[in-house]
């Protein structure tokens, strides 16, 4: 039996880019490979992981950590070197593998420049290091300007038939996003501000907005929540922290349109880790049938097509004009709902797992 490794610094965050690297390992054990992942945390991880994203990670094996200053450079050789994968989620530096095929994961385009000589570092890194794998063009770009180096795009999985709009859909305007400001801010405050101007300028008495989200504090101790849920009261505005699985389905199921700020008010040449890297969350909401409005920063320009699956923005008023265009002509709402849900089935898990098991064949 094959033997595969996984590194994900950021495990205990259970976001997007978390179901990525699992969905490689559920795609992995699905293949009959025995796979370890190396963390910090215990198998509780795993545990909330698998409910979260819907993943079969009973087989999964927890191993230290290893990627830290206590670990010497000989004794990462002795366990690396016995496996014949190594998935390796990048943190901003380029590691030392020694695996039989080592794979490296960009999934931010981090704003460093590296100096020439850590250029020269970091090529001889890479001579063990057999591919780059990216989540989006966006990401791929800054790859290439960073490390000098090609990389194959492989688009997140998103579980596109799990997603069903439902046959009568309410009047909601959702947004998915965590509620902790790591590597990037979903911006809800803008949004938010946003449907409170839409509510009491244009009467939408019927329309409410519902924010779903994680926290890994609990709700008291997040600040950024607190804040939301202030600038919020009074309003048919509702949170979902932490929901389960079945309950972020049902809210994709019933609702029309979806919002997305993430990047909003963002230099994305200047600092693209702080746009949105692709957006997993728009693309499930796709698949049930919404229409994504969403600022046109980052990988989020490579699953929405202005008028055409749904719409991008700049700025605020754009935002409020096109969702109120949405919410008078349902129609056009209706037309978009369907070239949305098409367009999500390029980016299904299916489509994912057999697209890795070709790279790595």
């Amino acid at each position: 039996m094959k033997k595969a490794a996984i590194f994900d610094p950021y495990l205990n965050t259970l976001g997007g880019g978390e179901k990525y690297v699992l969905t490689i390992a559920e795609t992995l054990l699905e293949n009959n490979w025995q796979v370890n992942i190396f963390t910090k945390f215990n198998h509780s991880v795993l545990d909330k992981a698998s409910a979260r994203f819907n993943l079969n990670l009973s087989n999964l094996k927890i191993q230290p950590d290893i990627f830290n200053s206590k670990t010497s450079l000989i004794d990462k050789y002795k366990i690396t070197s016995k496996y014949d994968l190594f998935f390796y989620l990048n943190d901003g530096s380029v590691p030392i593998l020694f695996s039989k095929n080592n794979i490296l994961h960009v999934q931010v385009p981090f704003n460093i420049n590296p100096s020439i000589f850590q250029k020269t570092i970091n090529l001889i890194k890479f001579i063990p290091i057999g591919k780059i794998i990216v989540n989006s063009k966006f990401t791929q770009a800054r790859v290439k300007k960073i490390y000098l180096k090609s990389s194959t795009v492989l688009y997140p999985p998103i579980d596109t038939t799990n997603f069903i709009p439902a046959a009568t859909k309410q009047n909601i305007i959702l947004s998915v996003g965590r509620f902790d400001n790591i590597l990037n801010t979903k911006r809800q405050d803008i949004l938010i501000d946003s449907f409170i101007n839409m509510y009491k300028l244009h009467k939408l008495s019927n329309w409410r907005f519902v924010l779903i989200g994680g926290s890994l504090k609990s709700e008291k101790e997040n600040k950024y929540l607190t804040k939301l849920k202030t600038m919020a009261k009074g309003y048919p505005i509702e949170f979902l922290v932490n929901s389960s699985f079945t309950d972020l389905k049902k809210y994709y199921s019933i609702s029309k349109i979806f919002w997305h700020a993430a990047g909003f008010g963002v230099d994305e040449i200047n600092d693209p880790q702080s746009t949105e890297h692709f957006g997993m969350s728009t693309v499930e909401a796709m698949a049930a049938g919404l229409v994504p409005v969403v600022v046109n920063k980052g990988g989020l320009k490579e699953i929405v097509s202005d008028n055409v699956n749904g719409y991008l923005w700049q700025d605020q008023s754009q935002l409020i004009d096109k969702t109120l265009f949405l919410i008078k002509h349902p129609k056009i709402l209706e037309r978009l709902s369907k070239k949305s849900i098409k367009m999500s089935k390029k980016f299904s898990v299916s489509n994912f797992k057999q697209k890795f098991i070709k790279i790595i064949s």
